[in-house]
């Protein structure tokens, strides 16, 4: 295991990513069942605003039936599904980490969904992605954790075919850090990567990868999901605990304290959503 899979591990999320069937059991699946890609969707979304980044998608690229997507750190594959089950397209679900790839494909394959979604796993830098392979790029709060981001988007570019488009969703630094607070709490989030990108700073290194660049600046509904979803484990404590043990919770809500206090406390962190033209 490299050192970033390693440090990118400690995420609370992807210590245990066995939670989804914990939340599969709640709706009465048992293990092996084939499963509903509807039911399914309602649990897999496992980023901000649920399936509203991937509609943003579709809609900004204008992804249509038989179009190939690649979706950049796609987890255990929820995005994925999702775009290729609404839209009946052919996406490439690739992704670091051996444990979300293993349990994205298990799911994929439970749903009936393998001759729509391919899941290849490994670091996005060294996979072989092929010359104008792909006609669209999505990528959902994962672009962060590439510490080559002039390289992946020069690797995006190349993937593309001509006239083709990149969407990602990703966490954005609004202003300099200004006391150890910030800092503590920043490093804390960041975990496995050293800088925290602004709007303009991921505008610049598109482009310089030789894209036509639109920014979208999403804070305000990161500010109102970081609050709710905090006020939710808050509020539900005993609940999740039953469901998912202490230890998971206790490191949730770590988690969700900390980016409410970035995204609304300390106005340190938002989001933005980028729309990338190959010309």
């Amino acid at each position: 295991m490299s050192e970033e899979e390693h440090k990118l591990m400690q995420r609370i999320r992807y210590r245990h990513v066995e939670k989804i069937y914990t939340d599969l059991k709640e709706l009465g699946y048992h293990d092996n069942d084939s499963l509903n890609v509807t039911d399914l969707i309602r649990l897999d979304q496992w980023h901000y605003l649920g399936t509203e980044p991937v509609d943003a998608a579709i809609e900004l690229l204008g992804i249509r039936e038989g179009a190939r997507v690649l979706d950049v750190g796609a987890g255990i594959g929820g995005p994925s599904r999702y775009l290729a089950h609404k839209i009946k397209c052919h996406v490439t679900a690739s992704e670091l980490l051996p444990d979300n790839h293993r349990v994205g494909q298990d799911l994929t394959s439970r749903c009936g969904m393998t001759g729509s979604v391919k899941h290849v796993c490994g670091d996005i830098i060294m996979t072989e992605l092929g010359n104008q392979e792909f006609d669209h790029v999505m990528s959902i709060q994962s672009i962060l954790y590439v510490e080559d981001k002039p390289r992946l988007f020069r690797k995006l570019y190349d993937s593309l075919k001509p006239g083709g488009t990149v969407f990602f969703e990703v966490f954005c630094r609004l202003k300099d850090v200004e006391n150890a607070d910030e800092q503590a709490a920043l490093d804390f989030f960041l975990l496995c990567t050293n800088t925290l990108p602004t709007h303009q700073d991921y505008r610049q290194l598109l482009e310089d990868a030789g894209f036509k660049v639109t920014v979208h600046d999403i804070s305000t509904s990161y500010r109102e999901y970081t609050y709710g979803r905090w006020a939710n484990w808050d509020e539900h404590r005993d609940k999740y605990v039953r469901l998912y043990e202490e230890d998971m919770v206790d490191g949730w809500l770590k988690l969700t304290v900390t980016t409410k206090k970035l995204c609304n406390e300390f106005g340190l962190m938002g989001g933005g959503r980028f729309v990338a033209y190959k010309v």
